[in-house]
């Protein structure tokens, strides 16, 4: 059986909402991955971040979260996103990325 195309509005109509949706679930490992990418700038001398014990450590459990639920988003909106060649797949990855990050971000930063 020949698979659907879907055309490049349903991919938004269904890819907005599910992915504001994964934002929630994403609010840890984005912290771990905000809390990884401090530290590794601390090691850089790019900021000035005191961590008491292993920052190695610290660093990839922060990060590899982070990549994990990457994965995780990636594949759900894989699913459907590779059936619409018409899509303009630049723009809605970008679209995709900002929708999960600045949520998170700004949840970490201004409400919490």
């Amino acid at each position: 059986m020949p698979r659907r195309e879907l055309r490049p509005d349903q991919v938004w109509l269904i890819g907005v909402p599910l992915n504001l949706l994964l934002a929630v679930p994403c609010v840890y490992p984005v912290a771990l991955g905000m809390f990884g990418l401090q530290i590794l700038a601390g090691e850089l001398g790019l900021a000035e971040v005191e961590v008491a014990g292993e920052a190695d450590v610290k660093i990839i459990f922060g990060l590899v979260a982070f990549l994990l639920a990457g994965l995780v988003v990636f594949g759900l909106n894989a699913l459907f996103t590779f059936r619409a060649p018409q899509l303009r797949a630049g723009r809605y990855w970008l679209a995709i990325a900002l929708l999960i990050v600045v949520p998170d971000v700004l949840y970490w930063t201004v409400i919490r």
